[in-house]
């Protein structure tokens, strides 16, 4: 009997075998980075929107005449569903995001803590505390841009000078151009 023709069809089913593997681990490998890519963009953005929801109520609580207590009640439920939102970064975002999502939500700390103690939405704790939160929003947008592969945009390609939103502001305006504003 001859063994060559057997041994040949062993060997090629073997090497078909493995190559199909290969494949199908690399299939596997490509699909599970898309889906961590996926996910992490997903956590970015819901991370993003609840900062801004969050500070949207805090302009609320901010606005309304209020007593302390009234106000801190208001500003804690204000920021908790950030929470959830920061739990969920916190598993599933890079290193990068991370870092940027938690001067963010500091920042955003600040905006509620400057509320809390009774600033109003025109007062110079409550705007410092908004614009260092609008530029560390712009930073973890940035970082979530950057780690997906995003092209970088800078503020001008925006039309504006910086992420902090002062130019924007009336507020800070006046008090730039007050005499004592500065």
């Amino acid at each position: 009997m001859n063994w060559i023709p057997l041994l040949s069809a062993v060997a090629g089913a073997v090497v078909a075998l493995g190559s199909s593997l290969v494949v199908d681990l690399r299939r596997d490998h490509s699909r599970r980075d898309r889906d961590r890519r996926q996910e992490r963009r997903r956590q970015g953005v819901a991370f993003t929107v609840a900062l801004v929801d969050a500070l949207g109520a805090l302009r609320l609580v901010a606005a309304a005449e209020q007593d302390s207590a009234q106000r801190r009640v208001a500003t804690s439920e204000a920021v908790t569903p950030v929470y959830v939102a920061r739990e969920q970064l916190l598993v599933t975002g890079t290193a990068g995001q991370l870092a940027a999502g938690e001067s963010a939500f500091q920042a955003l700390i600040d905006v509620r803590d400057a509320v809390r103690a009774g600033s109003g939405r025109d007062s110079a704790e409550y705007h410092d505390a908004y614009h260092r939160f609008a530029e560390a929003l712009w930073r973890f947008r940035l970082t979530i841009r950057s780690d997906l592969g995003e092209p970088e945009i800078t503020p001008q390609e925006l039309s504006r000078p910086d992420w902090t939103d002062r130019d924007r502001c009336d507020t800070c305006r006046s008090r730039a151009q007050s005499p004592a504003g500065s």
